[in-house]
């Protein structure tokens, strides 16, 4: 026999009847509760997440760059999962030499991180992956209306931090400023532990010769201290060597990912007109001699000819790369694209040879074998084609012949999908449209056929 109880709901105060011994809330009241214990729960995971800030490689750059902006107030308007994206990416260009201790890219600000009047926002929308060379040549340079950035004399004292101020008191600021944003994005997302703090851990319980204390070892690179543990456990370090992703394709992605997020205006149509310059750029490098880490713009599928884009006589590849390479960065930077300029030294380098590859020496067996590598290239091949056209590089005959061809496809594509095909429904149902003759089928020999009538003479 149930027991019945009755007690007093802790949200309304209502009296109800259970046979629960610890129910607290009247049947009314539980969903509300339940999503409120859910949403405690959460938040005390957040908090929790937030409490480890201090021992986040992402988190401990954002710390630096708030020191290089000389305040937390560089966050204004952040979205911290796209600001992580883009700090993510750099690291997979690989581009770091752990020899010389620098990096082939640098995270760059399009409004600086110092000005005279103003301070850069460590924002998605204001960095962008550069090569290091373009960005130190460009220095601390900036254009009108390019970028996001804070007026100094808006900056309040009490978000202020100084290249002094320690990595805990600045996240302690960074966890005030942004609140409910950090909460959020904690309660969504994990802040991840560095590896840093492990191996420190190790080598000072593990390496007899150690003198310094843990707090310094926590400060050391990864790279040194995989070193000595190594030399600790007479080991071979084990690494992976991975190639640096080609700064073409780098500032393909950026000049992408700019173009669709930033806000309608002059900066996000010159970074588009880009898009298209680069693929060109890219698909004429492809077909150089020894050039590697292009094939996801322009793959070169075993048998398949297109030498789509060739240089004319007397011109420089290094000189071409360095041209779009420096008009890309700028274009970035939100340097105003001189759009016309780009076209005709485009088309003063590039010859275009064909808009068609050229199949005949591939057979079904190679496409087969080769099936990734063929499918990437077919969609590539659309994609090559509108840059080159859009920039206005392809003669008027060529064009004429490449619309016919699309024509041709495009009505052929229109007959068979207005083709109505016929479902047999069983064994005997035949199709009105199509016939065939059986294998074993033997005609009968007194079958009567047609013959030619003969013609009597009168």
């Amino acid at each position: 026999m149930a027991i019945n109880r009755v007690k007093a709901c802790k949200a309304c105060n209502a009296e109800f009847n259970t046979s629960q011994f610890n129910a607290k809330y009247c049947p009314p009241c539980r969903p509300k509760a339940r999503q409120q214990s859910q949403k405690d729960k959460r938040q005390a995971l957040a908090e929790k997440r937030v409490l480890k800030l201090s021992q986040s490689d992402e988190w401990l750059w954002i710390a630096r760059e708030c020191r290089r902006a000389g305040t937390v107030e560089c966050l204004q308007g952040v979205d911290i999962i796209r600001l992580l994206a883009v700090y993510k990416a750099r690291f997979k260009t690989y581009g770091y030499n752990s020899e010389t201790k620098k990096s082939q890219y640098h995270l760059c600000h399009i409004s600086p991180v110092t000005e005279k009047d103003t301070v850069g926002l460590l924002h998605h929308l204001n960095l962008f992956i550069g090569g290091s060379f373009h960005n130190q040549v460009h220095g601390n340079k900036s254009y009108p209306d390019r970028g996001l950035c804070i007026p100094k004399k808006q900056l309040k004292s009490k978000w202020k931090v100084t290249e002094r101020t320690s990595d805990r008191v600045v996240l302690d600021k960074v966890t005030e400023y942004l609140g409910q944003v950090l909460i959020e994005y904690a309660e969504e997302n994990p802040v991840n532990k560095s590896q840093r703090y492990h191996l420190a851990k190790w080598v000072f319980q593990n390496d007899p010769d150690n003198t310094l204390p843990l707090s310094k070892l926590e400060r050391m690179s990864m790279y040194d201290l995989r070193a000595i543990k190594t030399m600790v456990e007479e080991k071979e370090a084990y690494t992976i060597e991975r190639t640096t992703k080609r700064s073409f394709i780098v500032m393909l992605e950026e000049c992408q990912r700019l173009s669709d997020q930033l806000p309608t205006g002059q900066h996000k149509s010159d970074i588009t007109f880009m898009i298209p310059v680069l693929l060109v750029a890219i698909a004429f490098l492809s077909l150089q001699p020894d050039q590697h880490g292009l094939s996801s713009v322009m793959a070169k599928p075993y048998a398949v000819n297109w030498n789509v884009l060739e240089l004319r006589e007397g011109m420089n590849v290094s000189k071409f790369r360095d041209f779009i390479s420096f008009q890309a960065f700028q274009a970035l930077q939100g340097a105003p694209v001189d759009r016309k300029m780009i076209k005709n030294t485009l088309s003063l380098y590039l010859n275009v040879t064909s808009l068609s590859p050229d199949y005949s020496d591939c057979d079904s067996g190679m496409q087969k074998y080769y099936a990734d590598e063929y499918f990437r290239f077919v969609q590539q091949v659309p994609t090559i084609k509108n840059a080159i056209i859009t920039l206005g590089l392809v003669d008027k005959y060529m064009l004429a012949e490449e619309i016919a061809k699309v024509e041709e496809a495009t009505y052929e594509e229109a007959m068979f999908a207005s083709f109505q095909m016929e479902q047999c429904d069983g064994p005997l149902d035949y199709s009105t449209i199509h016939y065939e003759v059986a294998d074993w089928y033997i005609p009968n020999p007194h079958l009567v056929t047609y013959r030619e009538p003969i013609f009597v003479p009168f």
